[in-house]
């Protein structure tokens, strides 16, 4: 794996939660967070956080922007140990991360070209705010006032902001909200430049049917903990989703009890008076021929596509519905902590 330049041990953090008794009426109890929580994140990289809702992706991503403390745990940036310096790390991270957040109310008379720079002086950092603007598609927004922005306009907004300071990490907290699939395309292209330019960026959403085309390395988080992590084909491995086909043809189906070989696998099976489909794991390299040869015919073959909801549903149990998303639902792995939210 290439050198990290973000790195959290066992990092835990608890939202407080107002709970309050006939004495103590601003007592707080500890709520849901992250737990005992491991991630690297590789210099130049780019890391896709998938999870159901209230899995606590946001949670997590501020935290590494310094947003909010942690409780207990190392984040390491650059190899350095951040709590041998307790005091600074809040500030260390604000300076090394750049941070956009689920959403930002953009309201005002404020244009979006005065608000790019007071944010630069904000920063102390004299940006080029045209050029950034330019670059996620608001040149000709320049003037108009922040009320007169549409929802896909203020997410642009929101990335050119996170620009600011040329940051080496870069945090995204669902940047496809409100995009069309022009706008999408676009921001996944400026992403990947992003990252062949050295910048290590870790991208929350629920917009996963793409997903898997542009990220290096994938987490799925549920309950506050990391169920899964590593490149796409490692957990599809790991989860017993990898070396799949699917198969379709016209007339009868086939007998696979008798054509598969005892490592092979049906998994699913579907078929009508004239068409049947089927999913097989792990199909040797003659099975092809043994169906051509019962006399069937074969109209598709092809490899089963890395689904990333399908990851989560098998990783965390979860049924697709509540997940919220559409896929077949696979079982899954026992979770250690209880709930979490966002």
């Amino acid at each position: 794996m290439a050198e990290a330049a973000l790195e959290l041990i066992e990092v835990t953090f608890r939202h407080k939660i107002s709970s309050p008794k006939f004495f103590k009426p601003w007592n707080k109890r500890q709520g849901p967070g992250v737990f005992s929580l491991n991630l690297t994140l590789p210099k130049g990289q780019i890391l896709g956080l998938v999870g159901p809702n209230g899995a606590g992706k946001t949670t997590l991503l501020r935290l590494l922007a310094g947003v909010i403390p942690l409780d207990s745990g190392t984040i390491k940036l650059n190899g350095d140990d951040l709590n041998q310096r307790p005091e600074a790390i809040d500030y260390l991270l604000r300076c090394n991360v750049g941070h956009m957040p689920e959403q930002v109310r953009w309201n005002g008379s404020e244009s979006v070209l005065e608000t790019m720079k007071l944010f630069g002086e904000m920063r102390e950092d004299k940006i080029n705010s045209k050029k950034l603007l330019e670059l996620v598609g608001l040149s000709s927004k320049l003037n108009d006032g922040l009320d007169t922005l549409s929802q896909g306009m203020r997410q642009r907004l929101s990335l050119a902001i996170s620009l600011i300071g040329s940051p080496k990490i870069l945090l995204l907290d669902e940047p496809f909200n409100g995009l069309d699939p022009v706008a999408t395309k676009s921001v996944e292209k400026m992403v990947k430049q992003l990252a062949e330019n050295g910048v290590s960026i870790i991208i929350s959403s629920h917009h996963v049917s793409g997903m898997a085309s542009f990220v290096d390395r994938l987490a799925l988080i549920h309950q506050g903990q990391i169920v899964a992590e590593g490149k796409i084909s490692e957990i599809e491995q790991d989860l017993g989703l990898s070396d799949r086909v699917e198969i379709a043809g016209t007339g009868e189906l086939p007998n696979f009890e008798k054509l598969l070989n005892k490592n092979s696998k049906l998994l699913s099976s579907h078929h009508s008076s004239s068409k049947w489909e089927v999913m097989i794991f792990q199909p040797d390299a003659k099975l092809m021929s043994r169906i051509l040869e019962n006399g069937h015919t074969i109209d598709f073959w092809q490899p089963k596509a890395p689904d990333i909801v399908e990851m989560l549903c098998n990783a965390t149990g979860l049924e697709i519905e509540e997940i919220g998303m559409e896929i077949n639902p696979v079982s899954m792995l026992p979770l250690r902590v209880r709930g979490e939210e966002e």
